[in-house]
C-alpha cells in the first residue's frame, strides 16, 4: 500500500487540530450558558476559526451540540464500563446510582453540558446509556422483585440520581449529606421488594407466639 503523501497528512492532522478547538471551546460554553448561552460569534473568537470552518466541520450549531452531548454520554459510559458492579441486580442498581452521583462530581463541566439544553434531544450515545439503566432495572424484574411497572421504575431511578447529581454539582450540600443515601435507599426500597426467602422468613418471624 503506498504512503500518504506528507502534505495530505499534514492537512488531516490540521482539520482535526481544529475540530478539537472547536468542540473544546463549545463545550466550555455550554456549561458556562446551556445550548442557548453558546454564540457562534464567541465560539469562534475562543477556537480562533470563521463560521463557515464551524460549518464545515459540523453542519449547524444543533448538530455540533449533539456531537458534544454525544462525546460526554460516550465518556461517562465509558467511566462505569471498567467497573463491575454488584451480582445482585437490586444492590447492582443502589451501586449505578453512587456511581452516577460520583461522576457528576468529578466532572461537573460534562455533567452540566449533558442537560443544560434548550430541549430534550436524545443523542444515539445518550439512547444507549438510559438503555444501559433499564436493562439494569430489567435485571431486577427478571428475579421477580420490581415492583413498578419497568418503563416507570427506570424513570424514578433516573430522576433521583439526576435530581441529588445536579443538586450537589450546583453547590447546594455537599457529597456527603445524610439525604443523598436517604433519597437513594428510599428509592430502591419503593421500587424493590425482598427475594422470596427473606419475605418468607420475615413471615414465620411475624407469625410466631
Amino acid at each position: 500500500m503506498a504512503l500518504r503523501p506528507a502534505a495530505a497528512r499534514s492537512r488531516d492532522l490540521e482539520s482535526e487540530a481544529t475540530r478539537r478547538a472547536i468542540l473544546d471551546a463549545a463545550e466550555a460554553l455550554l456549561a458556562a450558558g446551556g445550548e442557548a448561552g453558546l454564540s457562534i460569534r464567541e465560539l469562534c473568537t475562543r477556537a480562533g476559526v470563521t463560521p463557515p470552518t464551524i460549518y464545515h466541520h459540523f453542519g449547524d450549531k444543533r448538530a455540533l451540540v449533539d456531537r458534544i452531548v454525544d462525546d460526554c454520554f460516550a465518556e461517562f459510559d465509558a467511566a462505569l464500563a471498567h467497573r463491575t458492579p454488584p451480582a445482585d441486580p437490586v444492590e447492582a442498581l443502589r451501586w449505578a446510582f453512587d456511581r452516577y452521583v460520583e461522576y457528576g462530581l468529578a466532572h461537573p463541566t460534562h455533567y452540566r453540558v449533558l442537560f443544560q439544553r434548550e430541549a430534550p434531544r436524545r443523542t444515539p450515545t445518550g439512547r444507549a446509556s438510559y438503555d444501559r439503566l433499564r436493562r439494569m432495572v430489567a435485571a431486577v424484574a427478571e428475579t421477580g422483585r420490581l415492583v413498578p411497572p419497568l418503563g416507570a421504575a427506570t424513570r424514578a431511578c433516573w430522576c433521583a440520581a439526576h435530581g441529588v447529581t445536579s443538586l450537589l454539582v450546583a453547590g447546594y450540600f455537599a457529597a456527603d449529606d445524610p439525604a443523598v443515601a436517604l433519597v437513594r435507599d428510599g428509592l430502591i426500597a419503593e421500587i424493590t421488594k425482598p427475594p422470596p426467602r427473606a419475605r418468607r422468613a420475615r413471615r414465620q418471624k411475624g407469625s410466631r407466639p
